[in-house]
């Protein structure tokens, strides 16, 4: 998944270092399963299919599962059925260019959530049009997260652990000692500044984060950001950078997707009607004064002063 994944536990946890690597080796699991850069996982040979019905295993299944449902609770902000419009910008495997206008109009026909149904068969994803692709980049870190939590709580009694991967996928069980609002993690500046500029407090719950600040490219002056608006098939840019806050890791991660394409106001309503989900967003920089995050919802945050 491109990243390292981390536990950390609070001292003198039992079995936490049996835990640590069946953690770790859940991971590894799911990403021979989920990887579209290896050929041979799962979700390859999917993406491969041309056929209306495709039946594959659990951990699949239930990951774009998932994600088909965040994609109609968002109003497709986050759609994990983009791989063609992935492809032609050259985020995956390049190179990186912008395409066309027709281009774009032709891997937007072949992309999109709403051409998959769910028939009766166990396991079996259905396609309205063969030939739908699916890029599990938004959702996969904080899914194997979640799976490897899972794990810990069901297999070794785990109550209190924050598991990461890579700087932006985080889930925070329970809360360590002398530390009722649970594991704090701090939110880095998208604009680059070593300072945080806010800590989230984690009990029970993922967090997400979503920016272009790392994955871009430039062209006469222009920078097109890796993270693409699915309802249009070009880069989203409303924001510098956002966080989500959730009940699961993978919700956290498709959300700040989904917060980053949306923008402010979107995910202010989204957070109103949904009081389960709190949100950090970092604007754009303008020629108004600098302003600091923008905290919505259900986030225990402290903003840096």
């Amino acid at each position: 998944m491109a990243c390292e994944f981390s536990t950390l536990f609070p001292g003198r946890t039992t079995h936490a270092v049996d835990a640590g690597c069946a953690a770790l080796d859940e991971v590894d699991r799911l990403e021979d399963l989920l990887s579209i850069y290896r050929d041979d996982s799962e979700m390859s040979r999917l993406n491969r299919c041309r056929s209306n019905e495709y039946t594959t295993v659990p951990e699949v299944y239930e990951v774009i599962r998932l994600a088909a449902g965040l994609w109609a609770e968002t109003g497709g902000g986050f759609d994990m059925a983009v791989a063609p419009l992935v492809r032609i910008w050259g985020f995956f495997r390049g190179p990186r260019r912008v395409p066309s206008d027709a281009e774009i109009e032709q891997a937007l026909a072949l992309c999109g959530s709403r051409h998959l149904y769910f028939p009766k068969t166990e396991w079996t994803l259905g396609f309205r049009r063969p030939g739908i692709e699916f890029n599990p980049g938004a959702i996969g870190k904080g899914y194997a997260i979640d799976r490897a939590i899972r794990l810990m709580w069901n297999h070794f009694g785990i109550r209190c652990a924050l598991m990461q991967a890579g700087q932006s996928s985080l889930y925070g069980l329970g809360a360590p000692a002398g530390a009722p609002r649970g594991w704090n993690v701090d939110i880095g500046d998208p604009f680059g500044s070593t300072r945080p500029l806010a800590r989230v407090y984690l009990r029970n719950r993922g967090l997400g984060t979503s920016g272009a600040a790392n994955q871009y490219f430039e062209v006469n002056g222009l920078r097109y950001g890796h993270i693409l608006d699915p309802r249009t098939g070009r880069p989203a840019g409303q924001l510098a950078s956002a966080t989500a806050v959730a009940r699961s890791s993978a919700e956290a991660d498709a959300l700040s997707t989904a917060f980053f394409v949306m923008g402010t106001e979107w995910v202010r309503s989204f957070c109103e009607t949904h009081r389960a989900i709190g949100a950090v967003l970092v604007p754009l920089k303008t020629d108004k004064p600098a302003r600091g995050p923008i905290v919505l919802g259900a986030a225990d945050v402290e903003v840096s002063a």
